[in-house]
């Protein structure tokens, strides 16, 4: 009952920090701004039961998929709103959904019961989503900044292959003497 009781105090208390900068006229927000916003909010929804319930119920994981999906494109909208590359952006910007899918296959794992398969999936779903993200950002962003992202995340990822080629591994052992 705790666990519930905590789990709706913490969105009510979100609810209220973005309505009060919402009237306050912190936030000025346009409709693509609330329908990110609300995006956003579904996706922490989804997430919050599974990381409160995963030792009672391990299964609650599967909901940090639409809950990353959800926060993905909420953020995706919210910056299409907020810069002037407008919905141009999504040229490149549809690479935070393979990206976001990795992140909960990795969540899930590290945070559910550990299946292996979990953590190979998001290693391979998210990191053909940074590529394509890498490679989609230097061709399409209109921001200089922006461009310059992209040959910085394939350097990150060039040189995270490095590193992980120099760690030491666990032996594979046989199923039979585990």
């Amino acid at each position: 009952m705790r666990a519930a009781q905590l789990y709706l105090g913490f969105v009510i208390t979100l609810l209220g920090i973005f309505l009060l900068a919402a009237t306050s006229g912190v936030l000025i927000l346009t409709w693509l701004d609330l329908l990110g916003g609300a995006l956003i909010l579904s996706g922490l929804l989804f997430w919050i039961p599974g990381i409160i319930w995963r030792r009672a119920a391990p299964g609650l994981t599967a909901l940090f998929i639409p809950g990353a999906l959800a926060f993905a494109i909420g953020a995706a909208l919210m910056y299409t709103a907020r810069t002037e590359a407008g919905f141009g952006a999504w040229a490149y910007l549809w690479t935070l959904v393979p990206i976001a899918l990795g992140g909960a296959f990795w969540a899930m794992h590290w945070l559910g019961g550990r299946a292996s398969g979990l953590r190979i999936a998001g290693n391979i779903v998210g990191g053909v989503g940074v590529l394509l993200f890498a490679i989609f950002t230097m061709a399409f962003a209109a921001e200089p900044g922006a461009r310059l992202l992209g040959p910085g995340l394939i350097i990150l990822l060039g040189i995270g292959f490095t590193v992980g080629a120099w760690l030491p591994r666990k032996p594979n052992t046989p199923h039979a003497e585990r």
